[in-house]
């Protein structure tokens, strides 16, 4: 009677979700007709060549910034092994970390394409790229694509092979630290790019915030160049080849009322003006034009907002860009 009972009471098991990778598929399929440039449909397309990645340990230290792959961490004293904690990132993890779908890349693609001169092997450059999703895409699409981000949790996640290197037509390739300050990743970084992207992370509020009068900042909360505005935008310039292109795309929320605090990711305009991104050589093609109809739609096709309207979902995100083009 009581196995009888417990048989009864008993809920089935849920069925385990699909694998990322044929979600990425799904929704490449609802997001294509929401792109028009043929790299953009190549991009998204794309999903169908990328890889089911595994579930990774990595052991972390947060307040360190310390984020080692078990290898690294086995060969640890016990001492400092004490001092990491380990963290199983399940596969949809790897793709899409906790920024969402790189799907929405294809939206950066789409404006950049009708400026970007394509080279046999060009090269794109993502700045803060957050998750190696749109990196692999943009690899089967026959680009020789980088990724430089401060995050030491990204070196470790995607440390095993098949993650970098060549893939498709193209190759991957991620870089860790502070682009352009540190010299090493310049040298490793190096130029000829014709595409340099940056989507949510060269937000004005990230770079220059302005809180409420009695209000300040955590530094940890914005995005620190480690060289001034003007000497950035000209190793930008200068890694551009003549005519390439540089796209900062940026999804906000809505800023808070001036009581309550101040959001720094919410101030999604250039933090670059307009007069100086002229001085350093740039031909500006847009600058903070308004894409919120674009996201809503993007956003609702990919579920993010939860089946609300229209008129609601605008009052929940917001969306600028600016496009500049290396003169020549």
């Amino acid at each position: 009677p009581v196995t009888a009972a417990f048989a009864q009471d008993a809920k089935p098991a849920e069925p385990p979700p699909p694998p990322i990778t044929e979600k990425m598929k799904a929704d490449a399929a609802k997001l294509s007709p929401l792109v028009t440039s043929e790299l953009a449909k190549q991009f998204l397309a794309a999903t169908a060549k990328l890889a089911e990645p595994t579930p990774r340990t990595v052991y972390r230290n947060r307040e360190k910034g310390i984020a080692l792959t078990k290898r690294a961490y086995d060969a640890l004293p016990a001492d400092e092994k004490a001092a990491l904690t380990p963290r199983e990132y399940p596969p949809d993890f790897y793709y899409e970390t906790g920024y969402g779908s790189p799907l929405v890349y294809a939206r950066v693609l789409d404006l950049a394409a009708p400026h970007v001169m394509r080279a046999d092997k060009p090269k794109v450059l993502d700045f803060g790229y957050g998750t190696i999703g749109q990196l692999q895409l943009l690899a089967h699409c026959g680009f020789d694509a980088h990724g430089v981000d401060v995050e030491p949790l990204f070196p470790a996640l995607y440390s095993e092979p098949g993650d970098t290197g060549a893939m498709g037509t193209g190759s991957v390739s991620i870089h860790a630290g502070q682009w352009p300050a540190e010299e090493s990743l310049r040298n490793a970084i190096g130029g000829g790019y014709s595409l340099i992207t940056s989507k949510n992370t060269l937000k004005k509020g990230y770079i220059h915030p302005s809180p409420p009068a009695g209000q300040t900042v955590d530094p940890k909360r914005l995005v620190h160049l480690g060289v001034g505005d003007e000497d950035f935008l000209k190793r930008v310039h200068d890694a551009l080849v003549p005519g390439g292109v540089f796209v900062i795309y940026n999804i906000c929320p809505p800023q808070n009322p001036p009581e309550k605090e101040y959001i720094p990711w919410a101030d999604g305009l250039s933090p670059f003006p307009r007069e100086m991104l002229e001085k350093v050589g740039f031909e500006v093609l847009a600058f903070d034009a308004v894409d919120q109809p674009w996201v809503i739609d993007c956003f609702g096709a990919l579920g993010y907002t939860e089946g609300k309207s229209r008129e609601e979902a605008a009052k929940d995100f917001l969306c600028w860009y600016t496009i500049v083009r290396r003169k020549g």
